[in-house]
Order: structure tokens, then C-alpha cells, then sequence
């Protein structure tokens, strides 16, 4: 098959070139960066641009007129400028749907969202596909209106899915890094008094690639199908610190802060990020997405459609990522 790929210096979409360049598919990379795409020795044939959330996109025309697929995993995930979220998650989704609809009668998009689409959910109480959404971040609310432009706007020809991951875990991820960092500087801060046992679905990223790899290769036709993509194991937060610790062989100084001084601590970052211009990663907009006690979805819609098989359990996943975090430097 031939597979555009979106985001493709990202976390998922760097493994995901590889995955189906690998199974013999040709792909397409979408890529902003010719040198983070070197670095990251991403496979497939590299398409230099961007996406804009307005206007004609040049690039389509460099894309083969049979093209298959596409997989759209490019976008935000914080950002200290919210509009952005908007512009990025969804306003460049329906722009890309848009311009390809122009050339591609038939096509098979598979768009990559989020479990902050739905929202969080009841403690004990895995989030199906059948839930109501309940965004609660500027973040979870973007992605679900790339899943309303999906929905509203691609031909009925097109054969439309979405995967929705949880908390994503792997190599090259910058994301849990700083959870890895937290634990080799030996001292980890909960966010609220009751942290420890808030409840999280995840996925390592060996085994949502395999997710979206079986949707590209489904031979069956879809009209906006929507799949959790997340291993059945739930963990709390204090399990997540406690596994890495071992896996670092590192013992740690815990403390239990209130919610309350997260809170005045994200917004002070960002009055002085106006200042000094600074990197982090706990912007305001991220404060809904940690209150909460429970972020839980269930994957058994995808083991019975997309016969898939979760291999990547926490204990495996952590010890492949902290490997990759070694070799790379980061730690």
C-alpha cells in the first residue's frame, strides 16, 4: 500500500514509518525538519512541509495519485499558547481533509486522537467506545473537533477510523522522560494529596503502531470507527514511579504536595515564561488533564475488530525506554 504519514518525526509517527516501511508498505513522510529526520533515521520517503490550518498545500502534489492511506499523527500536546491546540490539532486536520478531498475520491484516513477527547472517567470504570465525550483541556477539546471535521467532512467513499490512545509510553518519547528525570534526580513530586492512586490506562508505542498498522491493512470498510488503543493492565501513578524506580535501580525522596500549590506553581511558570523564555511542560492547560483520579479506557473493541494482541505490559515498556533514555543521552 502507499501511506502518507503525518507527524512523521513525531513519537508514534517516527515508529510508525519504520513499522510499515519495514512490513513493505511505501511510505510517504511527512516531514518540517530534514534534520530531525535524519536523526531520527525515519524510513520512507521524506515529503518536506507543513501542515497550515488555511489555504492550498503545496506537498500534495509531490503524492502519487493512487495514493492508499493516510495516517494523521502530526499535532500538539502542550503548548503554554492554547490557541494553538485549535489551530494544529484541529483547524490543520479539516485543512488537510479538505485539500485531499480535492484530489483523492477514495482514500483511507485513519486519524490519530486522543482518550483527552473523551475525557477522564469514573474511578473503576473503563471509558468505551460507546461513552459520551467530555473534553475537559483545551487539548482533549482540539482533538475532538478534528474527529467532528472527520466526520463531517470526508467523502462517503473514504473509509474514516480513529484511534484513541491513552498515556503513551516508549522510546524517543519526551513526554513520561520527565517522569524518568524526576526519579534519576531522586526526589518526585506528587500532584495532589491523593496522586498515588490515580488511575491510568497506557499503551507502549510497539503496540499502538501495531494498532494503526492493522487499520491501515483492514480490509474492511469504515465510516468513522473509533478504537481505545490501550494495553488491559490499569496502573496507578504510584505503581508508573515505583516501576521505574526499579528499573533504575534508584530509591527516592515522595512528596505529596496539594493540587492548589500545582496550580499557582503552572501559573507562575507561565507569567515568567513570559519573561524568560522557558521549556516545561506544565502549562495551565495541563492542570485539567492531572486533577482528575481516573483516565482509564478499554482496547477490547480493537482485539475483536482488529484481532489485535496487547504484548507490551509496564514492566517491558519501562525497561526498553529506559534503555533508549541511556543510548540517546537523555538521562
Amino acid at each position: 500500500m502507499k501511506v502518507l504519514i503525518t507527524g512523521s518525526t513525531g513519537f508514534v509517527g517516527s515508529h510508525l514509518s519504520d513499522l510499515l516501511s519495514e512490513a513493505g508498505h511505501q511510505v510517504y513522510s511527512l516531514a518540517r525538519n530534514p534534520n530531525k529526520f535524519s536523526a531520527f533515521n525515519v524510513q520512507g520517503t521524506m515529503i518536506k512541509g507543513d501542515l497550515p490550518s488555511q489555504g492550498d498545500i503545496g506537498w500534495i502534489d509531490e503524492l502519487p495519485s493512487d495514493l492508499d492511506a493516510v495516517v494523521h499523527t502530526a499535532g500538539v500536546v502542550h503548548s503554554f499558547n492554547e490557541d494553538l491546540f485549535t489551530n494544529v490539532n484541529a483547524l490543520a486536520t479539516k485543512n488537510l481533509i479538505e485539500n485531499l478531498r480535492s484530489k483523492y475520491s477514495n482514500l483511507k484516513f485513519i486519524l490519530v486522537s486522543s482518550l483527552a477527547a473523551v475525557g477522564p472517567s469514573s474511578k473503576g470504570k473503563l471509558h468505551t467506545e460507546e461513552c459520551s465525550t467530555h473534553a475537559i483541556s483545551r487539548y482533549g477539546k482540539s482533538k475532538l473537533k478534528a474527529e467532528k471535521y472527520l466526520e463531517d467532512l470526508a467523502p462517503k467513499e473514504w473509509s474514516t477510523s480513529i484511534i484513541r490512545p491513552p498515556m503513551v509510553i516508549g522510546p524517543r518519547d519526551t513526554g513520561v522522560l520527565d517522569v524518568f528525570k524526576m526519579v534519576n534526580s531522586r526526589f518526585v513530586l506528587f500532584a495532589g494529596l491523593n496522586a498515588k492512586a490515580k488511575e491510568y490506562s497506557f499503551i507502549c508505542v510497539y503496540d499502538l503502531i501495531q494498532v494503526i498498522k492493522k487499520a491501515v491493512e483492514t480490509q474492511e470498510k469504515m465510516h468513522n470507527e473509533s478504537f481505545f488503543a490501550s494495553h488491559p493492565q490499569v496502573i496507578t501513578m504510584e505503581l508508573l514511579i515505583d516501576m521505574i524506580k526499579s528499573t533504575m535501580n534508584k530509591s527516592t525522596l515522595n512528596l505529596v504536595v496539594p493540587f492548589s500549590f500545582v496550580k499557582v506553581l503552572a501559573h507562575t511558570i507561565d507569567t515568567a515564561r513570559k519573561v524568560i523564555p522557558i521549556e516545561f511542560r506544565l502549562t495551565p492547560d495541563k492542570l485539567y488533564e492531572l486533577e482528575p483520579d481516573s483516565w482509564t479506557c478499554s482496547g477490547q473493541k480493537s482485539v475483536e475488530l482488529l484481532n489485535m494482541n496487547y504484548e507490551w505490559d509496564l514492566y517491558k515498556t519501562i525497561k526498553v525506554t529506559y534503555e533508549d533514555y541511556k543510548e540517546r543521552g537523555w538521562l
